[in-house]
């Protein structure tokens, strides 16, 4: 069976038995009597009859197991005896403690530095939310079918600059602009007058508008939340706001902006630049009379990051190189967030 990891059956929360084949998981599931209550709906345990909202079995056809954790198919089992594994419904490292015994001994879950993986025969494979694994199960052991192959991402050096060099008018009109505009403040208003700008761009209501949505919308619709942190981090997060949250870059947000920021001289430098402040800006305190003041600053090294950050995710199959990984290699982070994209908006 190869290495067998039992570290972490302690941590099996709700004594999930180790299943190996089909015949054992319908066995399983045929001998389990339902839960008998409105709440479970006829659910049957896979572990203790208590912990069945946790892990549970089914089986909706003649010839398909599931296994379970907070009703999702965690790993689905076939009368021809290969079983995928899915993606599990929630990702954390707290997760991972809890469902190895759903697997095979020959395989078990890891928290890669933040990431969910699956591990088999000492082989690390990531498992975002949208992916699955599908494996053939022997007598002997268990044996991968078609091997995802992972990609090291490389920048290219210099390939950048280029564009860069568009942004170049845009950036002394805003070192002009702060050389007379020095006063110190946070510019609450304007920075909401331009978000509001980039909203109508893409076709989205206005904060004023949203905020009377999500009032009413936040206790019942459980999207709700994302859709107000994916607003608020457009076109994508940076240093005024929290690190690539929520899930990376949204791509038109990013081409408005750029469009905003390369055209001649005119209003949409004014918008380009409450954008950038709001999302790149800084806040400090500053020494007014007697009195400190806090105030939001964008420097110009601080705004170029931004503008460079939102061209390598517009750019990035120019910007960036992808290099083939050996099985089972799982990759860094490094550059992976210029590939990471959303679109939940309202």
């Amino acid at each position: 069976m190869g290495h067998v990891n039992t570290w972490h059956i302690s941590y099996n929360t709700a004594q999930v038995p180790i299943i190996a084949s089909f015949e054992e998981a319908e066995k399983r599931f045929k001998a389990t009597k339902p839960i008998r209550s409105k709440q479970a709906a006829g659910r049957r345990p896979l572990g203790v009859r208590n912990r069945h909202h946790m892990a549970s079995i089914a089986m909706p056809d003649d010839n398909t197991v599931q296994l379970c954790y907070y009703s999702k198919p965690l790993v689905t089992w076939r009368s021809d005896n290969t079983f995928e594994v899915s993606s599990p419904t929630y990702h954390s490292a707290y997760v991972v403690q809890n469902i190895h015994a759903f697997l095979p001994k020959d395989m078990w879950f890891e928290w890669n530095h933040g990431r969910m993986c699956l591990v088999h025969k000492n082989k690390k494979f990531l498992l975002p939310p949208s992916k699955s694994f599908k494996f053939k199960s022997t007598l002997d052991s268990t044996e991968m079918i078609d091997a995802p192959t992972e990609y090291a991402i490389r920048k290219k050096r210099g390939m950048d600059k280029k564009y860069l060099k568009d942004c170049e008018p845009f950036l002394e009109w805003m070192e002009l602009v702060q050389s007379i505009d020095n006063l110190p403040k946070i510019p609450e208003q304007e920075m909401t007058d331009a978000m509001n700008e980039l909203y109508k761009s893409l076709g989205c209501v206005s904060e004023a508008e949203f905020s009377k949505w999500y009032e009413d919308n936040n206790s019942k619709d459980p999207s709700a939340w994302t859709y107000k942190r994916n607003r608020e981090a457009l076109p994508h997060s940076g240093r005024g706001y929290w690190r690539r949250t929520p899930s990376g870059y949204h791509t038109q947000a990013c081409k408005i902006l750029m469009d905003w920021i390369t055209s001649p001289l005119s209003e949409n430098w004014v918008t380009a630049y409450y954008v950038i402040m709001k999302q790149q800006g800084q806040g400090g305190h500053v020494l007014v009379g007697n009195s400190r003041e806090w105030i939001r600053t964008l420097t110009r090294d601080s705004a170029v990051e931004y503008i460079k950050e939102t061209i390598l995710h517009l750019h990035r199959d120019e910007c960036f190189a992808k290099e083939p990984l050996g099985e089972g290699e799982v990759p860094t982070k490094q550059n992976t967030e210029y590939f990471n994209v959303y679109d939940q908006l309202v």
